[in-house]
């Protein structure tokens, strides 16, 4: 995408004024070697005088490369977007906007209140994965008036879409450039997080899909996908998190222990990266049925 001058305010020329920044971080060790957490992604939305932030990374290294990406674009960032209320997409607010002041951080209230009931026990989580490298969260979300976020005279369209690998999950659509960031509604060749649904939500999930698939994206930047896997590769984007989800959901049942289930998709889908998501939702599923809640 590029930028272009001209006075005309056509659908052609504020797309020719927008452009999509990505910044995808590194797989991240855990402490103690016990596996590596998914690239995560954040999302600049650039116009010509001003730009749109969504998810905000928490690892302190990506945080600071984050900041610069954006300082490099000469923008003002008016606004940081947290489309869920996960740590790795929200923590990074705090020195986000100790650097970039002007920007209000945003979520609808019940990603909010998500973020506000979680985020001690995801401290101590981030601790014991992370050491020191992550960044502690310091600021909350004020709650979005409306469904819009505007960015000069083109709109960032919020759709609360419910069920993702949490809920409340939302996805920002920019039809201007045809593009949607739906957090992590969608995967990217990398294990799903299947641990932290049920059967009935994962059927939830693909509906939420299909809200995506509705908007006629040209680009998916979801929250987690491998570096180099293409955006603009809608359709494996869409059928390849779908056809995930269908198969832990049918395999999961049949399996007598994870090693089973994790062999299973792994043999369904050995083009996804990290898997360490795929052990632990495997354990978490394993163990749920253990104990009667599955």
């Amino acid at each position: 995408m590029h930028t272009t001058g001209g006075s005309a305010d056509t659908a052609t020329d504020r797309a020719e004024r927008l452009r999509a920044l990505v910044y995808t971080s590194p797989t991240h060790e855990f402490e103690g070697a016990r596996g590596t957490f998914s690239p995560t992604t954040s999302t600049l939305i650039v116009g010509q005088r001003k730009a749109v932030l969504i998810d905000a990374q928490y690892m302190a290294s990506d945080v600071t490369a984050l900041g610069d990406m954006i300082e490099s674009t000469g923008k003002e960032l008016s606004a940081i977007y947290i489309t869920h209320g996960h740590a790795d997409h929200h923590f990074g607010l705090g020195p986000l906007l100790e650097r970039f002041p002007r920007a209000r951080p945003l979520a609808t209230p019940g990603v909010i209140e998500y973020i506000t009931a979680n985020s001690e026990n995801e401290t101590g989580l981030w601790s014991i994965m992370f050491g020191d490298r992550f960044v502690r969260p310091t600021v909350i979300p004020e709650p979005l008036e409306g469904d819009e976020i505007e960015l000069e005279d083109a709109e960032l369209r919020i759709i609360t879409v419910g069920q993702g690998d949490i809920r409340p999950s939302t996805v920002v659509h920019v039809p201007a450039i045809g593009a949607v960031i739906p957090g992590d509604v969608v995967y990217n060749r990398i294990h799903v997080m299947m641990a932290m649904s049920t059967p009935d939500e994962w059927q939830q999930w693909l509906a939420s899909i299909d809200a995506v698939e509705a908007l006629s994206p040209r680009s998916i930047v979801v929250g987690h996908k491998q570096p180099r896997a293409r955006d603009e590769d809608v359709r494996g984007i869409l059928d390849g998190t779908r056809a995930y989800i269908r198969d832990f959901a049918a395999a999961a049942p049949e399996a007598t222990d994870a090693d089973q289930l994790i062999a299973v998709m792994l043999e369904k889908h050995p083009e996804c990266g990290n898997l360490w998501t795929l052990q632990y939702s495997a354990n978490a599923w394993l163990q749920r049925q253990r104990s009667g809640d599955a």
